[in-house]
């Protein structure tokens, strides 16, 4: 048995950890101690956040939820409590169909006649919309899903789950209330089910924060569930847990994952409110699933509080001011469901790799589209049991994508969406050329059809150091798509002089030229079946001549079909 002054130790460190969390996150991005595991700890130490033995209510009908020592950490999850009761907690179910696109049709499990009365039909795709922490079925992003849901197909029935009496302060009764409203939601999908012939492969459980954890809790109730969409799941209490206690690939055929607040602790970042820890089939780091553009207080964003404020009310204001990362991946989804901009993204080792262009090319499964058509990594024919709930035939890619982390960038204006683009530079090293060069470079695209582009910055960091005879390469985003095979390539050089480093002065003795042999432009898209050798990679190169010589503050254009024009 542990000494006493060793069980005051273990609760100082408790209290520490809460101390230096804030109001919704307990301790983020803790290191995984062993000794912090409860069920690690002897079981004759008599600690007061852990149970002495297993516990276990039952709520009727629904089933029945037990705490046992796997279900604490002393870091991560130091303490659990049993959800409300039903009848404080109120869970409520409310049909939307195309029949009755606004006023909502309450359905209650127990009661047949509010389902065979109502529009459900279970030969549609039945979607689940599950709010989070201190949310309700009013809040207006719900609204929004619903109408875009319901508008790209009349296959579609959305059911809003309304537990917003559950949602509320304290934050630990909230992740407790979760575990009961996940009971309640199996329980009436089950229902469906078994006496209305509802099909579990045609369910998909959309869930934000705390409302993506519900969505696994009740899925895992009912074998055969189609399809899990967690946006931004909540953090704390949930990070580093045993996957019972949280959202994972095996609650569903297919899960996939929208990161967008996941700042950690652990590496001085201002916490966020959402997991950085991959939970799903696919999981997806729009803009590294940190910091979203427009997000940060210093940018435009505390200009659009006010905007927000007289256009949608106090409450999206509060969004914008107080979680405006963690509320992008409801935007994301939202947005994606009939954007005509696909939110393609790519497979790649950390998100510094994708935005430097070593991985871009869609190949070998390496993309996946990011929100409503995201494809399971497996086969078409698996996607989805219905055909009127997926994304047209042309936008499929010929090899279904790979699981693992998914990176994109996306804007800060809606519509969020980004096209990518690679750019290589290959520059020459002729003898007059200075080792390297430091200053500013942007690009012009133009296609034979008009799509044009200009003003591209290709050093968004700033001034960036360029060696001759090496190429550099960058990804950039625009929200046009030029569409058209590039015909040429206008780059903008300016060199800039900083007289704090002697050997950058450029007066008389140096010389401030660029020289570049060629500029090659990708355009990262989905393959599609129609047009599978379909070339994208654009190699330009400087007319009729070897290499392009561009002074400082001056252009220089670049062609297609480099071999012909050399030849």
């Amino acid at each position: 048995m542990l000494s006493c002054a060793a069980s005051i130790v273990l609760i100082i460190l408790n209290l520490v950890s809460l101390a230096l969390s804030g109001p919704l996150d307990w301790a983020k991005a803790a290191v995984e101690l062993p000794w912090a595991r409860a069920d690690r700890i002897p079981l004759d130490v008599n600690l007061p956040w852990l149970p002495f033995e297993n516990e276990t209510r039952c709520y009727g009908e629904i089933g029945c939820l037990n705490i046992t020592r796997e279900w604490y950490h002393l870091i991560h999850r130091p303490f659990n409590v049993f959800p409300l009761p039903r009848n404080v907690i109120n869970t409520r179910f409310i049909l939307y169909t195309e029949e009755n696109p606004t006023d909502g049709q309450l359905l209650v499990a127990e009661e047949k006649d509010t389902i065979l009365n109502s529009n459900f039909r279970p030969d549609r795709l039945t979607k689940f919309i599950i709010h989070g922490f201190i949310d309700t079925p009013l809040s207006t992003w719900v609204s929004e899903m619903k109408t875009e849901l319901l508008k790209y197909s009349s296959q579609n029935q959305v059911i809003v789950v309304d537990w917003g009496s559950g949602s509320l302060p304290l934050y630990t009764q909230a992740v407790a209330n979760t575990r009961l409203v996940g009971l309640e939601l199996a329980y009436l999908i089950k229902k469906l089910r078994d006496e209305h012939n509802l099909n579990p492969e045609d369910v998909h459980l959309i869930g934000h924060s705390l409302g993506s954890h519900l969505a696994a809790y009740a899925a895992e109730r009912v074998p055969g569930i189609g399809r899990i969409t967690g946006l931004d799941p909540a953090e704390p209490m949930f990070q580093s847990m045993p996957e019972f206690v949280r959202l994972d690939p095996s609650d569903a055929k297919f899960v996939d994952v929208i990161h967008t607040d996941a700042r950690s602790l652990f590496l001085l970042e201002i916490p966020g409110y959402g997991m950085s820890q991959a939970c799903g089939h696919l999981d997806f780091y729009p803009n590294n699933g940190k910091e979203m553009p427009g997000c940060s207080l210093s940018q435009e964003s505390s200009a659009l509080i006010p905007l927000t404020l007289i256009k949608d009310g106090i409450e999206e204001a509060s969004r914008v001011l107080l979680a405006c990362n963690h509320v992008r991946a409801i935007k994301l989804f939202t947005d994606s469901i009939n954007g005509k901009c696909p939110y393609v993204a790519h497979r790649c080792p950390s998100y510094q790799h994708f935005v430097d262009g070593k991985c871009f090319k869609c190949n070998s499964g390496n993309c996946a589209l990011m929100g409503y058509h995201a494809q399971m990594p497996y086969s078409y024919s698996q996607y989805n049991s219905s055909e009127n709930d997926v994304i047209p035939s042309e936008s499929y890619p010929p090899i279904a994508p790979v699981q693992g982390k998914y990176f994109l960038t996306t804007g800060k204006d809606p519509h969020y969406c980004q096209r990518h683009y690679r750019f290589i530079i290959e520059l020459a090293k002729p003898v007059m050329a200075e080792k390297w060069v430091q200053g500013f470079l942007s690009a012009g695209i133009f296609t034979e059809r008009g799509k044009n582009m200009r003003n591209l910055d290709l050093t968004p960091k700033g001034t960036q150091r360029f060696e001759h005879g090496k190429s550099y390469m960058i990804v950039i985003t625009n929200p046009n798509d030029v569409g058209d095979k590039i015909n040429k390539v206008e780059l903008n050089w300016s060199h800039e002089m900083n007289v704090l480093e002697p050997r950058n002065l450029c007066i008389f003795w140096c010389n401030d030229h660029l020289y570049v042999k060629s500029v090659t432009v990708d355009m990262m898209e989905m393959p599609s079946r129609e047009k599978r050798e379909l070339e994208k990679s654009n190699k330009l190169c400087p007319k009729q001549q070897e290499y392009a010589d561009i002074k400082s503050l001056g252009r220089m254009l670049f062609y297609d079909k480099c071999k012909q024009q050399q030849s």
